[in-house]
């Protein structure tokens, strides 16, 4: 019944006036280009010089219907592509190449729009109209491959779909790893910490007893050997009820929380001046300060702790052949942290040699009577307790300057 249908409805071709020319006529060749380019623009819609597509040529209902439900089919998805690619752009603009994206979007739709002509010409033969669409196609998609070819190293370095699920689960594993380990962290810190408060209460205890109980022997009934081993006891209890302090002391800067306060730099060097007023007498060491950064949001203690332990060691160290003198400057560095300076002429620090151990606790670098070692270990952690951080530059001869950065901006 099809076959019959088609038969009976298959349209016989229908001559005119130009098909049915012998000869092609050539005599638009001697027409100047600038004319031919006026007459094609300006006749883009005029479809007089053609018949439609299907009175030329012998053509069939079905072979006419394929080309022409092909071509519409073909501008279908060639015109919802560009729209779903349109749609991806919009609610994701962080994705890569859009530029590449765009151009597909132009060259798509280019395309989908000769195959649209091209099926409206068995009606309409508007074939200026798609010469034009055609050679813009033409553009578009030379534009599209050199920027494809430009850009085509970087999209082979992207990954694959499975690479980062890959990825991811690797990291995934990591994470998972680094929260038992911290986890594992955490509680040997809080056993450790429990350990070290009753160990150091304890001991304290003790020493504190052995310290008491060598004080109430006297000493004038005793023989001159067991006089002297009981002032032994009593020094070893009293150096270690110092060195139980001493821990206790950096234990409890580094757990309990300080208020931090806005003062002034200047006070409190005039607090730490009037403190350490005997000791600067005694060893005539200049104190001066240039202070560019005026105040600061810190622990006034600590503050004042971290300059009595710097200025003290400046004292201790002193250089005996010169004048000796210590600058205390503050200012911003280049990223707007505010830093400040102890710098003096002293007899310095063999880096080289005690470069990693400058803040030890209980390291000492040149023998005094009064070095503990525990100063500069206390400044370390107060400064890091208010997420700063101390350095140290130093020459045998010439000096040691520590630097504390606060890690915060100065205050306007």
């Amino acid at each position: 019944m099809l076959i019959n249908i088609i038969t009976v409805n298959a349209t016989k071709p229908v001559p005119c006036s130009i098909c049915k020319k012998a000869a092609i006529d050539t005599s638009h060749n001697a027409t100047p280009l600038k004319t031919q380019a006026g007459d094609f623009f300006g006749n883009l819609f005029d479809t007089k010089d053609w018949p439609a597509r299907w009175h030329c040529g012998n053509w069939t209902d079905l072979h006419g219907w394929l080309y022409i439900a092909a071509d519409l089919l073909i501008f279908v998805s060639y015109f919802a592509i560009p729209i779903l690619l349109a749609l991806v752009v919009k609610r994701r603009a962080d994705l890569p190449f859009m530029r590449i994206i765009w151009l597909f979007v132009a060259f798509i739709v280019l395309c989908g729009c000769t195959h649209l002509i091209d099926a409206a010409i068995f009606w309409w033969p508007a074939y200026r109209l798609s010469a034009f669409i055609r050679i813009l196609t033409g553009v578009v998609s030379v534009s599209t491959l050199i920027a494809l070819y430009k850009v085509l190293p970087d999209i082979l370095t992207l990954r694959s779909v499975a690479e980062l699920k890959k990825e991811i689960k690797q990291r995934e594993e990591a994470e998972a790893a680094l929260n038992k380990s911290h986890q594992l962290l955490v509680d040997s810190h809080e056993q450790l910490r429990s350990f070290t408060h009753i160990l150091s209460h304890n001991i304290r205890n003790h020493a504190s007893n052995v310290a008491l109980l060598t004080d109430m022997v006297d000493r004038q009934g005793l023989e001159e050997y067991n006089a002297d081993l009981f002032d032994k006891i009593a020094k070893v209890s009293q150096g270690l009820i110092s060195t139980v302090n001493d821990v206790a002391e950096a234990i409890m800067i580094k757990e309990r929380h300080v208020e931090p306060v806005l003062i002034t730099f200047q006070e409190v060097i005039n607090d730490v001046l009037k403190e350490l007023r005997t000791e600067i007498d005694a060893s005539k060491v200049t104190i001066e300060a240039d202070l560019q950064v005026q105040s600061i949001l810190y622990p006034a203690e600590y503050l004042k702790s971290i300059l009595i332990n710097l200025l003290s060691n400046a004292i201790k160290y002193r250089r005996y052949d010169v004048a000796s003198t210590v600058l205390i400057s503050t200012y911003t560095d280049e990223n707007g942290s505010v830093i400040m300076d102890c710098a003096d002429n002293g007899i310095g620090i063999d880096l080289a040699l005690h470069g990693d151990k400058v803040f030890g606790l209980y390291k000492t670098f040149h023998p005094h009577k009064d070095a503990h070692g525990v100063g500069l270990f206390l400044v370390k952690t107060q400064v890091e307790s208010q997420r700063g951080s101390i350095t140290v530059k130093s020459k045998i001869g010439e000096g040691t300057t520590f630097k504390v950065n606060f890690n915060q901006k100065a205050r306007t």
